[in-house]
């Protein structure tokens, strides 16, 4: 069996020194979010934000495997619930878009993307400006 190698204690000063700074950060705003499916990834993003705290709410959602689907995106916040312009259909090895337009999200309200299609509804945690 051969020794581990030697880690250079001055190293492992700096990984400590990072690590402390790190775990002192403030928590980031998660503005992109993903969920994995059995034939695919959702994912949802605030995008495009600016100075005034507004941003646009992306879904898209990469299909991967499995039969062709019909489905629909939305999202919603504690302002209520939008969906896209109406259901599409989607086959393996595509990916599919939506964008709503810019609205403001500087309260910090977590925003839920979603995709329903054959009766069921698969959400993305949620994502925040703040």
């Amino acid at each position: 069996m051969r020794p581990l190698p030697r880690i250079a204690p001055a190293l492992v000063g700096v990984a400590l020194a990072l690590t402390t700074v790190g775990l002192a950060a403030p928590a980031q705003a998660r503005t992109v979010a993903c969920t994995r499916l059995s034939n695919g990834v959702l994912c949802t993003q605030l995008a495009n934000r600016d100075a005034a705290d507004r941003a646009q709410v992306s879904n898209s959602y990469e299909k991967t495997g499995g039969s062709t689907i019909t489905a629909r995106f939305g999202h919603y916040n504690r302002g209520g619930t939008w969906m896209d312009q109406g259901a599409f259909t989607q086959s393996k090895g595509t990916t599919r878009y939506f964008t709503w337009g810019t609205s403001y999200y500087g309260d910090c309200s977590a925003v839920v993307g979603f995709m329903d299609s054959g009766g069921t509804r698969y959400q993305v945690p949620p994502v925040t400006l703040c």
